[in-house]
């Protein structure tokens, strides 16, 4: 696991007096935006939109765990989203959690030990036919051999139910993105079942928000919104996640706006 921090400041220059809200991004590697250019990952592109639509500084860090599957991450969330003393917490784990490790499961079957599997590290070129074969055969293989996800239902839902209540018991807002959409069937199958539990876990809860990321990404052609690895996703991918937090983050800002001191109404309703 890798985990990298950063803090920014998406706003107008410090000698403007304003109040500040911060941001902190937890999760794994595609919160950056990896393995497109930063700037495209849908945090920040839900951050650079939101600055336009408030009338307060927006900081913000993200704090990345790479391969990392939701259990494993909530004993990292404290050290890497609480330090800068965030208003919001962004959450994102799933895609570790969802996969099927097909591959390994044969090596299992046959009683062998499976070679080591080199690191690759991914491209943002799309996919081609070969990727998507391979993942519709690797579907159907671990269908017939009944793989499971890497986390189960109930220990990915407890996990994320975890993160959010240490999120609020810090005196933060969290909002969590479901799970994305997989090339592999399988795979993908999971990930929709996951984000079902999420929305249905914290539904009626007004101390967080919970983003269906499965339901936005599943209405456009996979080989669009997915890179050749059929995990990470694109800058389309990405955009179609930005538009669905922006508003999200704009909402949450102007209601922590509002109870600053001294805020007037036209500040509090932002500049949007």
């Amino acid at each position: 696991m890798l985990a990298n921090n950063e803090m920014n400041d998406a706003g107008p220059s410090p000698d403007q007096a304003r109040e500040t809200i911060t941001i902190a991004g937890f999760g794994a590697c595609i919160i950056t935006g990896y393995p497109v250019p930063e700037e495209a990952g849908f945090l920040r592109k839900a951050i650079a939109r939101a600055q336009t639509e408030v009338d307060v500084e927006i900081k913000y860090s993200i704090a990345t765990l790479t391969a990392c599957p939701a259990p494993t991450a909530v004993e990292r969330l404290e050290e890497n989203a609480f330090a800068h003393n965030p208003d919001i917490v962004v959450l994102q784990f799933g895609q570790t959690d969802a996969k099927i490790a097909v591959r390994r499961l044969w090596n299992e079957v046959l009683g062998r030990r499976p070679p080591p599997k080199p690191f690759i590290l991914a491209s943002d070129r799309p996919p081609r036919l070969e990727n998507r074969l391979d993942a519709f055969f690797r579907g159907c293989a671990g269908l017939a051999l009944g793989a499971r996800p890497v986390t189960s239902r109930s220990d990915y839902r407890r996990s994320i139910a975890k993160m959010v209540d240490a999120v609020v018991s810090f005196g933060a807002y969290p909002i969590v993105f479901t799970p994305f959409v997989f090339d592999n069937f399988l795979a993908d199958a999971w990930a929709r079942c996951y984000s079902c539990d999420l929305v249905a876990d914290f539904a009626g809860r007004p101390d967080v928000c919970v983003i269906d990321g499965w339901n936005p990404l599943a209405q456009y052609p996979r080989n669009k919104i997915l890179l050749h690895d059929g995990i990470h996703l694109s800058q389309l991918g990405h955009d179609i996640l930005a538009q669905c937090l922006t508003p999200k983050l704009v909402e949450r800002i102007q209601a922590q706006a509002s109870s600053f001191p001294g805020t007037t109404e036209s500040c509090a309703r932002g500049s949007g």
